[in-house]
C-alpha cells in the first residue's frame, strides 16, 4: 500500500473505502488512514475531510512535542486527460477520472480501484511436524488466484514469545536474513527439521494480468513434534493415488463434533484417557484433514461436522484440492451437522438437499410410518425430537454421463433403548433415497444410477438397521421393534426395493471408547450398480488399544473412518 491509495468499491454499493499510509516524521513505516464515505458526496466535502482526518493525526503528534500545528494539503491530479478540479462534482467522479493521483503534503499517490487484496490471512495451528499447515480465516478480495509462500525461521530454537494476532505484517519490514523459504503452494508440511521453527506465510493475490500487495501472516506459535501417525498412514500405503472410472472411493467418517468433545463431562467422563490438548478442536482438525487429503476419496461423507470447521478447515482445503462440498445443519439448536464432498473432475452435481426427519414425519411420503405410530404418545414424541436429518447429494459422471449416484449421509439417535426408533429413521432415510432416484429416472430414462447411504448409524450388527438395509425386509414382530417399553412400534412391517450391501463388511470396530467399543459406521452400497473392488484396511486392535481408547493423541475422533473402492458394473 506504500505510495499507493487502495479504494474499495463493491458493485452496487453507494459507499466506497478510501486507504492509504501516510508518513508525517522521517523514518516511520507510516500510519494507515482508512476513509469510508459515499459515492455522491461531493468532491470538496470528500477533500476537506480527508485533509482534516489527516491533520487531527499530525496536529495530535506534534503537540505532543510542543511543535506548531501543521496544515494539509491534498491535491488531486491526472497525467492522461485535461483534469479541473473545480469540474469534479462529485467523489465518484473523482476516484474514477482516468490516471488520477493524489499529491498529499508532498508525497504522491496513485489510486488504485478493486486491487487484488488479501484482507486476511492466519496460519492454521498448532502446527505439527508431518502434518499439514494451510491459510486460515483467509478473505481475499478482487482475485482470481493467490500465491502461497511458506517460510520458516532459520533461527530453529527460537524462544516461543506469542506474535500479536492483531498487529498487521508489512512484508517489508522483515529481514530476508532470517527466513529460509519451504515451499509454495495452498498446503505445507513441516518437516521434523522445522521444529521449533516459526512459520511465515506470504499471499500474494492476483486477478488475471494485475498483481496485488503481498500480505505477510507469521505463525504465533512454534513448530511442534506431530504425534505418532503410522497406524493412520500404513492405511493410506492402500490410497496413494486417485482412482479412475469405473472406480470410485467412498469415505465414511465421525470426526466428533468440537461441541461433544470440549466439555468438562467429555474430558472427565466421556474421553479422560485423552490429554486436554488433544480434545481441542484446533489440534484434532489438524489430524483429520491430514486422513481426508491423504486418503484420496472420489466421494466423502461427514457426520458430527462443526459448521466453523467446515467453513473455516475442511471447506477451504479440500476446495483448493479440487473437491467441492456443501454443509446441511442437523435440526434442533445445535451447529453441526453433515457435509459431503466429491472430486469435480469426476462428478457434477445435479442437485442436493437436507431433511430433518422429525420435522417431515406426517408428510405423505411417511405415512406407513405416521399412521402407525400416531397414537403412540410416547413415540411420536421421542420421534419428534429428534434433531436427525439426512443429506441428499445427487452427482452425474464426468466420465461416463449416464451414470449417476445418489448419495445419502445420516447419523442416527444414539440412545441403546432406541433401536425401532433407528429403524424407523433408517426407512425414512431410504424413502427419500427411493424418491430421488424416481425423479433422476424420469429426467434421464436410460440413467444407470447408483445409490449410495454412508454415516454413523448408531446401530451394532446384527440389530435392525444392518438387517433391513442388506436383507430389504423387516417383519412387524421384529424384536427391536419392542426396545423400549411403552413405545413399542405395532404391525408395521418395513420393505424397499434396493439390493443393498455393506462396503466395509461389519468391521470388529468403528467406535472404539472406554465405555464402548463395537461396529457403527456402514457404507451400504447398491449391489445393482457396483461391486466391492477394494476395502481400506483397519487399524489393529492393538494400535487401537496403544492410548487405551479413541480420540487419543493420534486418532482425532472416536470414530475410525471407513473407505472402500467401488467399480461400476
Amino acid at each position: 500500500m506504500q505510495n499507493k491509495v487502495i479504494i474499495k468499491h463493491e458493485e452496487n454499493d453507494s459507499r466506497f473505502t478510501f486507504s492509504f499510509i501516510y508518513s508525517f516524521k522521517n523514518n516511520s513505516p507510516g500510519r494507515q488512514f482508512n476513509l469510508c464515505r459515499e459515492l455522491e458526496e461531493s468532491s470538496v466535502q470528500f477533500v476537506q475531510r480527508l485533509q482534516t482526518n489527516v491533520s487531527k493525526v499530525i496536529t495530535k503528534h506534534h503537540k505532543k512535542k510542543k511543535d506548531e500545528d501543521q496544515k494539509v494539503c491534498a491535491r488531486f491530479y491526472s497525467d492522461k486527460d485535461r483534469f479541473v478540479f473545480e469540474d469534479i462534482e462529485t467523489a465518484k467522479d473523482l476516484i474514477y477520472f482516468p490516471g488520477i493521483k493524489m499529491n498529499l503534503n508532498g508525497t504522491d499517490y496513485d489510486l488504485v480501484i478493486n486491487p487484488p487484496l488479501v484482507e486476511e490471512v492466519k496460519i492454521a495451528e498448532p502446527i505439527l511436524s508431518t502434518t499439514f499447515v494451510y491459510p486460515f480465516k483467509l478473505q481475499a478480495k478482487f482475485t482470481d488466484s493467490q500465491k502461497f509462500e511458506w517460510f520458516v525461521s532459520k533461527e530453529p530454537r527460537e524462544k516461543n514469545r506469542i506474535v500479536s494476532e492483531s498487529k498487521k505484517i508489512r512484508t517489508e519490514s522483515l529481514s530476508e536474513s532470517d527466513w529460509k523459504k519451504r515451499g509454495e503452494g495452498f498446503l505445507f508440511v513441516p518437516e521434523t527439521e522445522d521444529i521449533g521453527g516459526r512459520l511465515r506465510l506470504d499471499v500474494t493475490p492476483m486477478c488475471q494480468e494485475v498483481t496485488g500487495d503481498t500480505t505477510t501472516a507469521l505463525s504465533t506459535t512454534l513448530v511442534e513434534a506431530g504425534p505418532d501417525a503410522s497406524a493412520t498412514m500404513s492405511r493410506q500405503l492402500w490410497t496413494r493415488e486417485f482412482r479412475k472410472h469405473p472406480y470410485v472411493r467412498v469415505m465414511s467418517y465421525n470426526i466428533l463434533a468440537d461441541l461433544y468433545a470440549d466439555s468438562d463431562f467429555s474430558r472427565t467422563e466421556l474421553f479422560p484417557h485423552c490429554p486436554p490438548f488433544a480434545l481441542e478442536f484446533q489440534y484434532r482438525v489438524r489430524l483429520i484433514v491430514n486422513e481426508l487429503v491423504n486418503f484420496k476419496a472420489d466421494v466423502i461423507c461427514i457426520q458430527e461436522n462443526d459448521r466453523k470447521v467446515f467453513n473455516y478447515d475442511l471447506y477451504p482445503v479440500l476446495t483448493h484440492l479440487g473437491y467441492e462440498g456443501e454443509f446441511n445443519k442437523k435440526g434442533g439448536k445445535v451447529d453441526e451437522g453433515l457435509s459431503v464432498f466429491f472430486r469435480k473432475d469426476r462428478f457434477v452435481k445435479l442437485e442436493s438437499k437436507g431433511v430433518v426427519l422429525s420435522e417431515n414425519l406426517q408428510e405423505p411420503r411417511f405415512s406407513h410410518i405416521w399412521e402407525k405410530i400416531k397414537t403412540n404418545e410416547a413415540l411420536v414424541e421421542r420421534m419428534v425430537k429428534r434433531t436427525t436429518a439426512i443429506h441428499v447429494v445427487t452427482l452425474q459422471s464426468k466420465d461416463d454421463p449416464s451414470k449417476f449416484l445418489v448419495v445419502g449421509n445420516t447419523h442416527l439417535y444414539y440412545k441403546p433403548d432406541a433401536d425401532h426408533v433407528r429403524l424407523l429413521q433408517v426407512d425414512m432415510c431410504l424413502t427419500e433415497l427411493q424418491l430421488q432416484r424416481k425423479e433422476i429416472l424420469k429426467r434421464y430414462p436410460d440413467a444407470q444410477i447408483g445409490i449410495l447411504l454412508c454415516g454413523d448409524f448408531n446401530s451394532t450388527p446384527p440389530f435392525g438397521v444392518l438387517k433391513y438395509c442388506t436383507e430389504g425386509k423387516i417383519e412387524a414382530d421384529y424384536p427391536d421393534w419392542s426396545s423400549s417399553p411403552g413405545e413399542e412400534v405395532k404391525e408395521l412391517t418395513l420393505q424397499h426395493s434396493f439390493s443393498l450391501g455393506s462396503a466395509c463388511g461389519t468391521p470388529k470396530y468403528t467406535n472404539y471408547t472406554l465405555g464402548f467399543k463395537d461396529c457403527l459406521d456402514y457404507i451400504f452400497y447398491d449391489k445393482s450398480a457396483f461391486y466391492v473392488e477394494q476395502v481400506i484396511p483397519m487399524p489393529t486392535e492393538e494400535e487401537l488399544a496403544l492410548n487405551a481408547a479413541l480420540p487419543n493423541v493420534s486418532f482425532p475422533s472416536d470414530h475410525i473412518s471407513i473407505l472402500a473402492d467401488l467399480k461400476w458394473l
